[in-house]
């Protein structure tokens, strides 16, 4: 395993709070190093180690992340894990995927892209949301995600030469525009996509058509911003969304491995977008499932046939390619 240098851009950050982050996730009550969920089995899953914390933005901003990694004294693979818009850190069955991960050996970490005017955690992660910025521009969601792996890089035994990427919806998009990107100079081996939101008709469709999609940016145009729900829209968020169109930078990423799943009764992205998507890569494995849960895939379900076809599918892939 190569051993990896923080970035100059990130400097500031990790040096004021890697090793808060121990004590913020003792804090919590959530997790912390240390903390087990029992030792290796016979059928070779893994005790797993978990654990919370906060990262600085260059913004003066806060990310909230946690990771999950396989407890075991061998080097390990890694992957990000991206939510969409709306989303939390455990949205669409992430919790539960990052577990499964871990415990067949490979480290998931994951972060809340809506980030945090502060890094007190009552106030930062109040469910009413008011210690959160409620704004989804697609250069911070990259950065959170960089910062998060260069945390697990520099605290957990990962293998950088063996980093994946997994994102649903606009996350989808994101993981996209890393692997293709090459975001932090990491060679990302393997992409997962579930329902990527990553052409340039995604969000039109999403905010409900061409012409409320025309007064949200003329809204913006003349106000600066335009709230629709508790989402903020800014002239950022529109320059960047179609500076980075990765559904038609597909080939950056090689031939290396790529899955897509999709909903035929997906409402909120389209199959045809999913479909853009996939279409962008040389080497793309696509699944078509069919129900009426629409967008959700029935990741939140307690018990789902779907649910455990994909996360089991997710699961192996990144076994195969990482």
């Amino acid at each position: 395993m190569k051993k990896r240098k923080r970035t100059s851009q990130y400097k500031k950050a990790a040096a004021v709070f890697i090793a808060a982050a121990l004590c913020i996730a003792f804090a919590l009550g959530l997790a912390g190093c240390g903390t087990d969920s029992g030792s290796a089995t016979s059928d070779g899953t893994y005790d797993t180690v978990s654990e919370a914390f906060f990262l600085m933005n260059e913004d003066g901003t806060y990310t909230y992340g946690e990771i999950v990694a396989p407890k075991t004294e061998d080097t390990f693979p890694l992957v990000s894990i991206s939510h969409g818009i709306y989303g939390t850190i455990n949205s669409g069955g992430a919790k539960q995927l990052s577990e499964m991960l871990a415990s067949h050996g490979i480290a998931a970490v994951r972060v809340d892209f809506n980030r945090c005017l502060t890094n007190d955690p009552e106030e930062a992660l109040a469910k009413d949301k008011s210690g959160r910025t409620n704004e989804y521009t697609l250069s911070d969601m990259l950065e959170s995600n960089q910062l998060a792996i260069e945390y697990a890089l520099n605290n957990y035994n990962i293998d950088e030469d063996r980093i994946g990427v997994y994102g649903r919806s606009f996350g989808g998009r994101v993981a996209m525009i890393m692997g293709n990107e090459s975001i932090g100079g990491i060679d990302y081996k393997a992409m997962a996509l579930i329902a990527p939101a990553g052409n340039e008709y995604a969000l039109i469709h999403y905010v409900g058509g061409q012409e409320e999609w025309d007064h949200i940016r003329a809204a913006v145009e003349k106000d600066g911003s335009y709230k629709r729900g508790k989402l903020i829209f800014t002239a950022k968020w529109f320059d960047e969304y179609y500076e980075m169109n990765p559904a038609l930078t597909g080939d950056k990423f090689g031939d290396k491995p790529v899955m897509v799943y999709y909903n035929t009764k997906d409402t909120v992205v389209e199959p045809k977008t999913s479909l853009d998507c996939a279409h962008a890569y040389s080497n793309v494995a696509i699944y078509e499932v069919t129900t009426d849960d629409g967008h959700g895939y029935e990741m939140s379900y307690e018990h789902s046939e779907i649910k455990d076809e994909i996360m089991n599918r997710v699961v192996t892939f990144f076994e195969i390619n990482l």
